[in-house]
Order: C-alpha cells, then structure tokens, then sequence
C-alpha cells in the first residue's frame, strides 16, 4: 500500500454510521467522511439491506458520497470498487464485513462505537470518528488526519 491516501473508503451503515436504520449518525461520521472526499478520496456505502432501504437511509442524514450499495453480500461489491478504483479501506462492524473486506483484499477497520471487542485479524478498531481518521491515515503513512 502506497503512502498518500486510499482512493476510496467504504462504509457499512449500520453499526458503524448510524446504530440503525432511522437513528441519527455516530457523532463525527459525517464530517469525517465530509474531510476524506475534500481530501480526494471517493467515499461508499456498502451495507447488507435493500438499495431503495439504505440510499434513503443515507439521504436521510445527508452523508457526503460517492455511491451507495445496498447488496446481499458485501464481497463482490468492494472486490469490484477495489478493482475500479484502486486501493482502498472497508469501515464496518460485524465479523461478515471482515471476510467482505479479507475477500475483496482491503484492509478492514472495525468499529466499535458500541464497545464491541477487537475482531481478531483487523487492522485496527476505532471507538469513536475521530479515531477512524486517524486509522485510515495511519494504514497510508500519513502523518496526520485529514482536516
């Protein structure tokens, strides 16, 4: 992996934006995916439900994005992003998007913004946004998170 930035950062929704499905964001998950497009990096939603179910999710909260996906099987969908765009990140909860983000040959950031323990093999856990920034910048040698 190149020093520099991911050219995209995925993100499962629930558990890792919002709780659910109809609640509000995590504090900091907007403007840290906000700060990560300023910062050139294409951002997504891949999450296990309908397309129409999340996509009005996400417009619900006004997520700063680059596409959503709503899939059965989240593997295939960052495999493909992993192919069209280069290097990239997957941000999620739950043991199914590890193997998601281990199939597709990304790095994987679980979030614990639940106080979840550590999923043996990731690449890092963050407990708040602030923290995911910070991962994502330490997984590309950079020195510090974007602003």
């Amino acid at each position: 992996m190149a020093a520099g930035k991911p050219d995209f950062i995925a993100l499962d929704w629930n558990g890792t934006v919002v709780p659910f499905f109809g609640l509000g964001p995590y504090s900091g998950a907007l403007e840290t995916a906000a700060s990560w497009r300023e910062d050139g990096c294409l951002v997504f939603v891949v999450s296990r439900a309908g397309q129409g179910t999340v996509e009005r999710d996400v417009q619900r909260t006004g997520l700063a994005h680059d596409g959503v996906f709503g899939c059965v099987d989240k593997g295939p969908v960052l495999k493909d992003l992993h192919a069209r765009h280069g290097d990239g990140v997957f941000l999620g909860d739950h043991p199914s998007d590890f193997r998601a983000a281990a199939e597709a040959g990304i790095p994987f950031l679980q979030a614990g913004l639940e106080g979840q323990p550590l999923l043996e093999g990731a690449d890092g856990c963050f407990r708040g946004w602030e923290e995911a920034a910070l991962l994502v910048a330490t997984l590309w040698g950079i020195s510090e998170a974007p602003s």
